[in-house]
C-alpha cells in the first residue's frame, strides 16, 4: 500500500511535547513558521571558515548555545501541512466520498430527484465539453452545406433525457456563438423535471424550446403537421444529443436508449453525441472496500453480486504498463448511430423475422438486443504479488469527431488530465470477486444482453506452478444486472 496525499511522512518515537499541558509555561508555537533564531541563522551571508572558528572557539561556541526546540517536529509538519499543493477539482468535490460505496444510477427504470441532478450539474467541464462537440458539430454542418430537417433551415437539435435543462441551455449557446440556428426538442420522461423544462421554457429561453414529456424510444420525432384526417406528421432530428453514460459507460444502457430513439434521426446526416465510447477494466487490491463488503454480505447475500460507484482512494493497481500489456485495458466499444442493417436485423429478430427470433435466443428474450452483446478477453502481467480483491471500470468517449479533431472525455486516471482534466461527474465503478487471487493472467468480460435485462459478469483466472503442471484458479464477478 502507498500513501495517496502528501506529506508522506510517519513519525516514531518522538515522545511528547514538554509544557503543553501547562498552560502557564511558554513554549515555541508550533504554527508552521520558523522561529526568530532559526531566521537569523538562516539569514547569515558568510559563514566562518576553520581557521576563524579555531581562533575564537569560545566567541563561536557561545553563539551556537541555543536551547533546544522541543516541539521543532511539530513545526515543520505544520510547515509542510501549509506548503502542500493546491488540491485538484475532483479532491475537493470528492471530500468524504473517499472509498464510499454506492449503488450506480438506473435512470432509465428509476426518475432521479431534484438534488441528483444538482450534484452532476456542478460539473463545469462536462458540460463545456458538450457544448464545444455540438458547436463543432454545427460549424461542420455548415461548411459541409448539408440539408436540415425543420421547413426553416434552422438545424434540429433534441435533447435526449434533458433532465433539468443544462445540455438544452448549451445547445443554444453553441447555436449563438457559432450563429447556426436551430431548432431545439427537449424530451424528458421524468414528470418533476418536465416541469422544471417547462419553466426554464418559459424564464430562460424565451419559448425557443419544444418540450416533450415522453420515454425517448417511445417519441416519434418533431411533430410538423397533420393529414387532412387529423394523423399527426413527424419530422427528423440532425443532431441527437444525450448524457446516458455511467461510470462503466454502457451500465447505464445508453447502448439500449440510443438505439431505441435512432428512429428519429435523419439517416444520410444524422450526428450523434456522443458517437462512441469505450470501458476499461484494471484488477486493483482494495482491502478498505473488500471489507465493507463482506460485512453487508452477512445481513444482504447480494453484496458480492453488486457494482459499486466509488471514488477509489485507499487501493493499489496490480497490474504493471509493459509492451502489449497495458495496466487499464479497454474491454469492449459502442458506437452510435448503428447502420441500418444492425436496427433492421433486430427489428427483424423481434418480430421473429430471421433465423433466431421469435424463438428467443442464447442471451434469453426475442433476440433483438443481440447485437449490444460484447465479449473481451484480457491479459494483465502483475508483477507485484497482492490479493485482488476486484475490478475498476472507467471509460472513455468521443463527443464529436471532425475537422477541428475530438472532442473526448475520460474517466481512467492516466488519461483524465490530457482529455478532461478536473471532470467531476463520474467515480469509477468497482466490480467485486467472490473469490480472491493472489495474481491474475486474464480476465473474461461478458455483457449478456435480451429484450428484458443487460447483465455483466467477469472471469479472472490465474495459473500457478506445481509439480504436476500449470493449474488454474478461477474468480469471478456476480451477474450484475440492470
Amino acid at each position: 500500500m502507498r500513501l495517496k496525499l502528501p506529506p508522506w511522512i510517519l513519525l516514531t518515537d518522538v515522545g511528547p511535547i514538554p509544557g503543553l499541558d501547562n498552560p502557564l509555561l511558554n513554549i515555541p508555537t508550533a504554527d508552521g513558521f520558523p522561529s526568530p533564531s532559526a531566521t537569523a541563522d538562516a539569514s547569515r551571508s558568510v559563514s566562518p571558515t576553520p581557521a576563524e572558528a579555531a581562533d575564537h572557539p569560545r566567541e563561536f561556541q557561545k553563539s551556537q548555545r541555543r536551547p533546544k526546540d522541543v516541539a521543532a517536529h511539530l513545526v515543520y509538519i505544520r510547515y509542510l501541512q501549509r506548503n502542500q499543493p493546491t488540491r485538484t477539482s475532483i479532491e475537493t468535490f470528492g471530500t468524504g466520498y473517499q472509498d464510499y460505496l454506492q449503488a450506480p444510477l438506473q435512470p432509465l427504470t428509476d426518475n432521479l430527484e431534484s438534488v441528483t441532478y444538482e450534484v452532476f450539474e456542478k460539473d463545469p467541464v462536462k458540460y463545456d465539453w458538450y457544448e464545444r462537440a455540438v458547436a463543432h458539430a454545427l460549424s461542420d454542418w455548415s461548411k459541409q452545406h448539408k440539408p436540415t430537417s425543420s421547413p426553416t433551415g434552422a438545424v434540429v437539435i433534441a435533447v435526449a433525457g434533458s433532465g433539468r435543462g443544462p445540455l438544452v441551455t448549451r445547445s443554444l449557446k453553441a447555436s449563438e456563438t457559432t450563429g447556426i440556428p436551430v431548432e431545439v426538442w427537449a424530451v424528458e420522461k421524468n414528470p418533476n423535471a418536465y416541469v422544471l423544462l417547462q419553466r426554464h421554457n418559459v424564464a430562460d429561453w424565451g419559448g425557443a424550446v419544444n418540450v416533450v414529456k415522453s420515454d425517448m424510444r417511445a417519441w416519434k420525432g418533431p411533430q410538423r403537421a397533420a393529414t387532412s384526417e387529423g394523423v399527426p406528421v413527424y419530422g427528423k432530428v440532425d443532431i441527437l444529443v444525450s448524457e446516458l453514460l455511467g461510470s462503466f459507460g454502457d451500465n447505464e444502457l445508453s447502448p439500449e436508449c440510443l438505439d431505441g430513439v435512432q428512429h428519429v434521426l435523419a439517416p444520410q446526416y444524422g450526428i450523434s453525441i456522443p458517437s462512441s465510447y469505450t470501458a476499461h477494466l484494471t484488477p486493483v487490491l482494495a482491502p478498505k472496500l473488500h471489507a465493507e463488503i463482506s460485512q453487508r454480505a452477512v445481513t444482504e447475500p447480494s453484496a458480492t453480486d453488486t457494482p459499486y460507484v466509488v471514488m477509489l482512494h485507499a487501493i493499489d493497481y496490480l497490474a504493471t504498463s509493459v509492451p502489449d500489456s497495458a495496466r487499464i485495458q479497454e474491454a469492449w466499444e459502442f458506437s452510435h448511430p448503428l447502420p441500418g442493417a444492425t436496427l433492421a436485423s433486430a427489428e427483424a429478430r423481434r418480430g421473429g423475422g430471421v433465423s433466431g427470433g421469435g424463438g428467443g435466443s442464447m442471451a434469453g428474450g426475442d433476440g433483438a438486443n443481440e447485437h449490444n452483446t460484447r465479449y473481451s478477453r484480457l491479459k494483465f502481467v502483475c508483477r507485484d504479488r497482492g490479493v485482488v480483491h476486484g475490478l475498476a471500470g472507467y471509460f472513455e468517449a468521443v463527443l464529436y469527431d471532425g475537422e477541428a479533431g475530438k472532442v473526448e472525455l475520460s474517466t481512467r486516471p492516466d488519461n483524465i488530465d490530457a482529455k478532461s482534466k478536473d471532470m467531476i461527474s463520474w467515480f469509477p465503478i468497482f466490480f467485486p470477486l467472490k473469490v480472491h487471487l493472489s495474481s491474475l493472467a486474464a480476465i473474461h468480460g461478458i455483457r449478456l444482453t435480451c429484450s428484458i435485462r443487460t447483465l455483466f459478469t467477469f472471469l479472472m483466472i490465474q495459473r500457478w506452478r506445481s509439480v504436476s503442471g500449470d493449474k488454474p484458479t478461477i474468480g469471478k464477478s456476480g451477474m450484475n444486472g440492470w
